[in-house]
Order: structure tokens, then C-alpha cells, then sequence
């Protein structure tokens, strides 16, 4: 039987089949706003918030972490997948995490039947959900950050985490085979600038017009300016210094990385201690030092279950998830990291892969399947999104990036516009061959192509002219 609901894969008898069509699955993250005081919403908030929905559907129970206590969210049990409502890294946003599904308008309905909840328990409260990618008042503050326990570990590694509170995005996720899964990643990395440029949302930042389209990437790029490289390489949203030339490479860079903890998907765990890399914890033989969230000193060993679960940790472009068949053991993940074997080993093992894409801005309301739809068709037609990267030098498309965040669309010319319109139309096309009606989900991306104008472009206009009430009139969602 099938091992998540993520996944197109299944085990029979040890071993990994292919099941199609793709799945997509939907993260949505938005600002949260007190209409009265214009400021995001706060920790006492937030509890009433995840109380009353609790109580208001009894399908989501509580979220209660165990060291500081507190509800951070609910979460319910869906197709064997985990769903998550909850503030995340900082109390003035919510995040919806739910379950794949056949189709981006599958995925669509079923956030629009929780969004509609939450604006309606919202409402009530005197907030709203804020169609953008930043707070436009209430700026990076510690003492907003959510007591969950995965960031009592995080914070005593990972330098600016206040910077994030205000901060939020629309992720999508599409499974995808072990062979292509690299690729994915380097096509979805290298086209981030088209996908920031198309849906820039987040001008409004500290109650001002600020520099940037899409501060939620000033954010990122500044916080990666500030901190060591090695840190850096993991933590920065943006896109890797050149394109993962296959599968081994891309698990050495991330098992390489020094700033990972040993959790249960979050939830509880520790920090080992002693500065060695992911790779060099696994191929210990013996137990190291480590420090659990509340601060006790504690022995670990490597286990066969951390394999699954070390994915999570970094924060590039974009990125892979997946976990291990039934035949996979330790002993053999570290004989091929000695020989140099692991990507092979991962390709042969690897169950439960899909690619997530981080880079696109909030969507408007009624557009939430923007994301998943460009994602999705992109990946269809992976042989061709390919092609076309390749035609231009990968430092290029990662100063797109940049430029895109900065700009928008408007600091394209007709050559890049061309580009643009190359890959929407391979993500149309991707999308049609699906036979699902997907492709409409595309519509919007065609519109501000040819208007040359992002939501943020909008969003300046709002608040020019009504000033934070205006952006929250015609950018917050109404039921």
C-alpha cells in the first residue's frame, strides 16, 4: 500500500512503483491584520484564533507545544497526510498546509473551504487575511516570535530569525520520480527570478513604500549578506551558485550542511553538538554529544529514521523531499557515501519525492492556484524547461533574481519578456496535455505579462491612495 499521500510511489514487496497522475499540494502563507490598529496579529491572537477553530470544527485538534506550552495551531488527519493550520515562525501570519490532491483545482477548493473559515473566525476578532507577502506595518520583532519548539532549536543556530516574522509566500509541491527529481529542482531553481517577477506582492513594508517589489526576498537576501557563507548556502531562498549536476551532488551539498537538528518533523529532538556536518553525524559510529530544546546534554547515535527526515532542514530557491524504501539501512547509506555512491543509493530508495517551489509571492484572492499551476505544468514538460535554461548562462538567471525582486516586471525588456512568455506557454502546454482544465489557473500570469504589472504594482496604487486602510480594503480577503 501506498506509504504517504504525497507520494507517486508505492512499495510492493520492496519494491518502488510509479503511480500517476502527479499530485500538487499547496502551502499558503498570508499576513494577518488587525484592521483597527493596522499592526499584525499578536500571541494572545493567535491562542483565541486556533481555540476557536478548534471548537468551531471538531475535525482539527490543538497544537500544544510541550517545553514554553501554548497552542500554535490545529492540525487534522487527512488521506494518511498530516494537515497544519498554524502562525509558524512569527505570530503575525497564518500558514495552511494541507493535503495533495489529483488537481491544482482540487487543491484550490479545498484551501478555499479554509480560508473562508479562518477569515470568517477572523472577521469576528477584527482581523484580516492580507493578500500580500509582508506585514505592511508591523516589522521584524522578537518578542513576535511563536514558541514552537522546532525554533527554540533553530534560533541558537540560525542568526536574524526575528527578520521572518512579518514574512510570508504561496509554496507549492509536485511529486515527481527519483531520476528527475534534480532536475526539477535546478529548473525551478533557475527560472525563481520569472516566477518573483510574475508574482512580486510585498512593496508595503514599516508603513512606507519600500525599495524593493518583494521585500519578502529583501528579507532573505540581506539576512544572507549578513551571516557565514556556509550558513548562508542553505538559508538564502535564492538560487545555488550553479545548477546540482545530479543526485549525488545535491545530497552531499545538503548533508554537508551544519545546520540541521534531529527532530520529528519538527516536533520535538536536539542539536548535535561538536559543529560536524549532517554526513559526518551519520557516518559516526559512535553516539555524540547533543542538547535537546530545553537545554539537558544528551548522547545520540544515527539512526535509520533521521534518514527521512534531515530534508527539511535548508531554505534555497527550491528544494527536494523524500524519504526511504523498506530495504534501505544505514550501513548501506554509508558505504556509498564512502565510495561516492549516494546518489545512486537515493535513486534506487528514495519513495515519497516531490519538488517544492519557494519562490512565488502571495496571490491575489480567487488566484491561489497560481503557483501550483506553474509548477506543476513546468515540470510536465521538464525535457523542454531544460532546454530552455540552458540558454542562458546560469549567473544570469540568478541576477534575475535580484532583479525581479527589486523591480517586478518593470525592468524587463523584450528579450526577457520573450523569456517569460516561453515559459509560461511551457507550463500551458504541460498543464493541457493533463486533460484536467489547469491551464486556466495560468490566466492571471498571461494578464500581468502583458500589462507589465505584478500585484505589488497594484499594491503601491492602493496604498498611495488610501495608505495601509486602502491596501487592506482591496488586498484583504473578504468570505
Amino acid at each position: 500500500m501506498c506509504r504517504s499521500a504525497v507520494s507517486v510511489f508505492c512499495e510492493v514487496k520492496g519494491v518502488s512503483m510509479v503511480v500517476s497522475p502527479r499530485r500538487v499540494g499547496l502551502e499558503l502563507e498570508f499576513p494577518v491584520v488587525e484592521t483597527a490598529t493596522e499592526k499584525g496579529l499578536d500571541r494572545g491572537g493567535a491562542q483565541r484564533l486556533w481555540r476557536s477553530l478548534a471548537a468551531h470544527d471538531t475535525s482539527w485538534s490543538l497544537v500544544e507545544e510541550t517545553v514554553v506550552g501554548g497552542v500554535t495551531g490545529v492540525r487534522r488527519r487527512t488521506a494518511g497526510f498530516d494537515e497544519l493550520l498554524n502562525t509558524d515562525t512569527g505570530v503575525c501570519t497564518v500558514e495552511i498546509s494541507l493535503a495533495p490532491q489529483e488537481t491544482v483545482g482540487q487543491a484550490v477548493e479545498a484551501a478555499g473551504d479554509v480560508l473562508r473559515m479562518l477569515q470568517g473566525l477572523l472577521d469576528v476578532m477584527g482581523y484580516t487575511i492580507l493578500c500580500a507577502g509582508v506585514q505592511p506595518r508591523t516589522w521584524v520583532d522578537p518578542a513576535r516570535k511563536t514558541r514552537k519548539d522546532w525554533y527554540l532549536l533553530l534560533t541558537r543556530r540560525w542568526h536574524f530569525h526575528h527578520w521572518f516574522v512579518p514574512i510570508a509566500s504561496h509554496q507549492a509541491a509536485v511529486d515527481v520520480t527519483p531520476d528527475e527529481a534534480v532536475r526539477a529542482v535546478n529548473v525551478l531553481s533557475g527560472f525563481a527570478g520569472v516566477f518573483t517577477a510574475l508574482t512580486a506582492c510585498s512593496p508595503i513594508a514599516r508603513g512606507a513604500v519600500q525599495p524593493w517589489k518583494e521585500m519578502r526576498n529583501w528579507v532573505w537576501y540581506e539576512r544572507s549578506m549578513r551571516v557565514p557563507a556556509p550558513e548562508a548556502a542553505y538559508t538564502s531562498n535564492g538560487i545555488p551558485e550553479e545548477p546540482f549536476s545530479d543526485m549525488s551532488a545535491y545530497i552531499e551539498h545538503f548533508w554537508d550542511s551544519r545546520i540541521y537538528f534531529l527532530t520529528n518533523r519538527k516536533s520535538g529532538g536536539c542539536e548535535v553538538l561538536g559543529g560536524k556536518s549532517f554526513k559526518d553525524f551519520l557516518l559516526s559510529r559512535d553516539s555524540v554529544p547533543a542538547r535537546q530544546i530545553d537545554g539537558t546534554l544528551v548522547q545520540v547515535a544515527p539512526d535509520r529514521e533521521m534518514l527521512d527526515r534531515i530534508h527539511q532542514y535548508g531554505w534555497p530557491a527550491a528544494k527536494l523531499h523524500y524519504a526511504f524504501d523498506s530495504r534501505t539501512d544505514l550501513d548501506g547509506v554509508r558505504a556509498a557515501l564512502t565510495q561516492g555512491t549516494i546518489g545512486d543509493y537515493v535513486e534506487e530508495h528514495a519513495v515519497n519525492c516531490y519538488v517544492e517551489n519557494r519562490t512565488c509571492g502571495v496571490a491575489p484572492q480567487g488566484e491561489e492556484g497560481v503557483a501550483a499551476a506553474l509548477t506543476l505544468g513546468i515540470v510536465e514538460r521538464l525535457d523542454d524547461a531544460e532546454a530552455l535554461l540552458k540558454e542562458l548562462p546560469w549567473q544570469e538567471w540568478r541576477r534575475w533574481w535580484l532583479r525581479a525582486s527589486t523591480h517586478g516586471l518593470s525592468a524587463e525588456g523584450e528579450r526577457s519578456i520573450a523569456v517569460m512568455r516561453r515559459v509560461l506557454e511551457l507550463a500551458a502546454s504541460g498543464l493541457r496535455a493533463r486533460g484536467r482544465g489547469e491551464e486556466a489557473f495560468l490566466a492571471p500570469l498571461f494578464t500581468r505579462l502583458e500589462r507589465r504589472e505584478t500585484p505589488a504594482d497594484r499594491m503601491i496604487a492602493a496604498f498611495r491612495a488610501g495608505g495601509v486602510p486602502g491596501l487592506l480594503s482591496d488586498f484583504g480577503r473578504s468570505l
